[in-house]
């Protein structure tokens, strides 16, 4: 007896631990005495981010700053704000997570309450959501073939995206910047948005060489006045990541996403604040897959001995298709209670998505909050949050049971515009990127054996005469007389594997 049995390895991402912390913050804000006194609190938004994320084995450590803003209405009757920074921490614990884990962790805060205590004092209750996930290639040997001790195997082929490797990586990227000459100095930053755009990828020997930008655009409140000015900028990026069997030939899934970005205000040789320090956090996430023919066994038999088939199941996940695209999401808020004159600043954050399928289309769906600083008819300033959903369909190459899609999706820039009385039209910019799985379940044997070798499978005899039906299929005919389907199809002259008609068949023994 010689039964060989020949494994492939083929690479899987497995989510090996994915969970939510709450984490709360309570802040009591005494403004200094250079800012004007409250007269009324626009708004108080708490702007989490990541600065740090150690992964040692079980556990998993974030470290990261909550900016706390408050835009007020001072006693002057314009526009002023403040901002404090605290530190935050939280982790988790698993034994599920190991060292070799591609680790991933945002904060966004789920909802941010204040009030005045008095015209110079502020309380602040927030509440904070940490989200960590944890994901790693598995590899698996899967039995594609076997031969020897007269097997016959009924096999199916399928192309296979094996995953070659995963991994996330944190880098800082800082510059000091001047507002330009035609801007007056600033007294307050009010927001801080950053979209990370990745431009080029060279893969060299395990590695990915990175290349983009991270554009940043910031809201301040100008020195001497209570006007809004914005300064956008662009900060170049270049990363190496390394990876273990990157190679040429890998298909990857690169996506740049801010951790945290923050604006400091610095003042210039003539005492001028017109100096804004940039620190931003960015993590870069890289999937790479390799395409490999896979032969998976459907059934077997011997036609010497009696075996025992191990059946298995397993998602066949395969390429189907990319997509690098932009588009405008345009939605028109109705009703929003005030009669709009100007709209003076906006910007969008909390951004949130998923992408499913729906017949030949991979959807990108979620939401994100858009803030605008407006001011009415009265000339009165005032803001409004919104949560604006959104969706977009990207062509597949062809229909899924279900997709998995390695890709990102960003906000770039938005604007908005008084459209009407109590009517805004919102237009955001999103970019979207990624590579698309289409994954299907397969049924197949993950092990042969034979039951006893010493004592071998009764031979039939020379010939059998076996009456079929239309539409039989040999390969169960040979299973249960344990010969072959060659034998059967060149005793009976048959061209096909499936009968053609009714009738009596001659089955040779082997």
């Amino acid at each position: 007896m010689n039964l060989n049995c020949e494994t492939t390895k083929l690479g899987f991402c497995d989510t090996v631990y994915e969970t939510a912390a709450e984490q709360s913050l309570d802040a009591d804000i005494s403004l200094p005495d250079y800012c004007p006194e409250i007269q009324r609190i626009l708004k108080c938004t708490v702007c989490p981010g990541i600065t740090a994320v150690q992964n040692n084995s079980g556990r998993i450590t974030a470290d990261g700053n909550a900016v706390v803003r408050i835009l007020y209405v001072g006693d002057n009757g314009k526009i002023s704000g403040y901002e404090q920074s605290y530190p935050v921490q939280k982790y988790i614990e698993s034994s599920k997570i190991t060292s070799d884990c591609a680790v991933n962790v945002t904060v966004k805060a789920d909802y941010a309450n204040c009030r005045a205590v008095n015209s110079r004092r502020i309380d602040v209750r927030a509440m904070m959501s940490f989200c960590f996930k944890a994901v790693k290639k598995r590899d698996e040997e899967v039995l594609c073939t076997s031969d020897g001790a007269g097997m016959q195997i009924l096999a199916d082929e399928f192309d296979f995206a094996s995953m070659t490797g995963v991994c996330e990586r944190l880098f800082g990227i800082g510059e000091v910047i001047e507002i330009p000459d035609d801007k007056p100095s600033a007294s307050q930053i009010i927001n801080v948005s950053a979209c990370a755009i990745s431009s080029e990828t060279k893969i060299i020997n395990n590695k990915a060489l990175v290349k983009g930008e991270c554009v940043v655009k910031i809201y301040y409140i100008a020195d001497g006045n209570d006007s809004i000015e914005s300064v956008e900028h662009s900060m170049p990026i270049s990363q190496i990541v390394e990876l273990d069997g990157l190679n040429e030939n890998s298909e990857c899934s690169l996506k740049i996403g801010v951790y945290s970005c923050e604006g400091v205000l610095k003042a210039d040789s003539s005492g001028n604040m017109k100096l804004i320090e940039i620190n931003a956090k960015l993590g870069a996430y890289l999937a790479a897959f390799e395409n490999k023919s896979l032969t998976l066994i459907s059934d077997a038999y011997s036609t010497e001995y009696e075996v025992r088939n191990t059946p298995k199941s397993m998602e066949v996940l395969t390429f189907n298709g990319n997509f690098d695209t932009s588009f405008t999401n345009k939605v028109v808020l109705e009703s929003i209670g005030v009669s709009v004159d100007c709209i003076i600043a906006v910007w969008c954050s909390d951004l949130r998505y998923s992408f499913a399928s729906k017949e030949d289309k991979c959807v990108v769906s979620g939401t994100y909050l858009a803030t605008i600083l407006y001011k009415d008819s009265e000339k009165q300033n005032g803001i409004i949050q919104k949560t604006v959903d959104f969706d977009y369909s990207v062509k597949m190459n062809g229909k899924a049971e279900r997709i998995v899609c390695h890709g990102s999706a960003q906000i770039s820039a938005c604007s908005c515009a008084v459209v009407g009385e109590s009517r805004l039209e919102l237009k955001t910019e999103m970019l979207l990127s990624g590579i698309i799985l289409s994954g299907s379940v397969r049924k197949y044997i993950g092990n042969i054996e034979i039951l006893d070798e010493n004592e071998k499978r009764e031979k039939p005899c020379a010939l059998t005469i076996y009456f079929c039906d239309k539409g039989e299929k040999l390969w169960d005919i040979s299973k249960k007389y344990g010969t072959t389907v060659d034998c059967v199809m060149q005793e009976n002259n048959m061209d096909s594997d499936i009968t053609e008609k009714s009738g009596m068949m001659l089955i040779p023994g082997v």
